[in-house]
């Protein structure tokens, strides 16, 4: 009994050390945005284009995201949007921890409660351009 609770109790040690090395591995979501350049190209507003779609207008924006800038944490509960990586490399932080890099000629989307924010790791700016659904401004 004595060699299965310390067999239990080694596990378990080991199991915290293990998960407090991987969260101090990790660092905090940042909340603004650093070297970001973003540029509204058109938009529609969707009230005159679709019934039934009120105060909403389909936005079209280029963003260039300079080496080592970053789009802090937000989410798109309310604006559904798509992504089209023009050129560089952004790498897309999840809520749920999930971590995808995203290249040129690849698109994502985001939409719903989860959160996320994107970074540029490299050497040169990553260029994309996003489609919005967005309440008007």
């Amino acid at each position: 009994m004595s060699k299965l609770l310390g067999t239990a109790m080694l596990s378990a040690a080991a199991f915290v050390v293990f998960s407090v090395g991987f969260a101090a591995g990790q660092r905090s979501a940042p909340t603004g945005d650093r070297l970001v350049e973003q540029t509204l190209l058109t938009t529609i507003d969707l009230a005159k284009a679709v019934d039934g779609l009120g105060e909403r207008e389909l936005r079209l924006s280029r963003v260039e995201v300079a080496p080592q800038g970053h789009i802090g944490l937000h989410s798109h509960q309310d604006d559904p949007t798509v992504v089209y990586v023009l050129s560089g490399v952004l790498t897309n932080h999840h809520d749920d921890g999930m971590i995808e890099d995203i290249r040129a000629r690849q698109a994502f989307a985001e939409f719903g409660p989860k959160s996320h924010w994107v970074e540029n790791n490299g050497e040169t700016p990553a260029t994309f351009v996003f489609a919005s659904v967005s309440r008007r401004q």
